[in-house]
């Protein structure tokens, strides 16, 4: 026992350079997204000082001290914005993150295996088209004058709906949309947690007398209490970043219910090219986002003994 702790301490205190000629390959594999974390991540950090400037369209860049962030807390489009990213954000969390896991506990109940595997396939499938992509199949689903949706409506007598036009009906297509489409990445996760639940817990909860329900609630859901608590964490850390998915599908006709944070900060750094100005919104978001993720981190913590971070 001793050789084999002296031998592991020794291994440990290999010089780097063996160490990163033993892990090469595993490295090689690590460094495409090592570099695109540094790219698309760390380096535009480097121009965060622009948001105490008038960078853009201009031949002088002067410094303004906080004149960005004063006039973003004292702007109704910014506030418009914000709740609007807040109900979108909120909303696609409380009706989405509960469907995963009832989807992943559905799936696990299927007795066939290949079954099984098929629904995964199907449910999973989504997940790989882009918002572009997602955003053509429900304005041609939600079409009133071609889509099936509002042709089921008419042949019941109703009138069609404009859905992706509607300030009534917008808010929920972009809910239902991004449930789609990311419903079967979570349930993916939460079937990989499953198979980690000890099979002879259930044996044992069976021969106490546990019924179905009995087992989801004091085995199943508590063994897999981690990774929900992880799933949560994971989509509070982007629940202000919302983007692609609005940009795609909104219009002027509902700016006032789907207009969003990294919408507005690409309409006034982008097109108006004020740059300096939706630098201190970007930054001002990301300051929210984190301490969003803290505070979920704390919580969890707290009250259920497993912070994350």
């Amino acid at each position: 026992m001793m050789k084999r702790m002296k031998n592991a301490d020794y291994a440990i205190r290999k010089p780097l350079g063996t160490r990163i000629s033993r892990q090469k390959f595993l490295l090689l594999m690590v460094l495409p997204g090592l570099v695109w974390y540094i790219v698309f991540k760390y380096l535009p950090m480097l121009g965060l000082g622009l948001a105490f400037t008038d960078y853009g369209f201009r031949a002088r860049v002067s410094f303004i001290g906080m004149d960005n962030f004063k006039r973003l807390f004292t702007s109704a489009i910014f506030w418009n914005a914000f709740r609007n990213t807040i109900i979108i954000s909120l909303a696609n969390i409380i009706f989405y993150f509960p469907v995963p896991l009832i989807v992943a506990l559905m799936i696990n109940e299927l007795k066939s295996f290949q079954v099984k595997k098929g629904i995964q396939f199907l449910i999973y499938i989504p997940y790989f088209f882009s918002w572009v992509v997602v955003g053509s199949i429900f304005v041609n689903l939600l079409s009133p004058s071609s889509g099936p949706v509002n042709a089921l409506i008419t042949a019941f007598g109703g009138d069609p709906v404009y859905f992706m036009a509607s300030t009534d009906h917008f808010r929920s297509v972009i809910v239902t949309s991004y449930i789609w489409r990311q419903m079967g990445y979570g349930a993916v996760i939460y079937i990989a947690a499953l198979t980690t639940v000890d099979p002879q817990l259930y044996e044992a909860a069976t021969i106490d007398g546990a019924g179905h329900w009995g087992k989801l609630l004091h085995i199943t859901l508590p063994c897999m209490r981690s990774t929900i608590v992880t799933m949560l964490l994971l989509n509070l850390s982007h629940v202000l970043m919302i983007f692609e998915q609005v940009l795609v599908m909104y219009n002027a006709a509902v700016y006032d219910v789907a207009d969003v944070l990294q919408t507005y900060v690409y309409r006034e750094g982008v097109l108006s090219g004020d740059i300096g100005y939706s630098i201190a919104v970007g930054m001002f978001t990301s300051l929210i986002s984190l301490f969003l993720v803290l505070s979920t981190n704390k919580l969890s913590g707290r009250f259920l003994d497993e912070p994350i971070l």
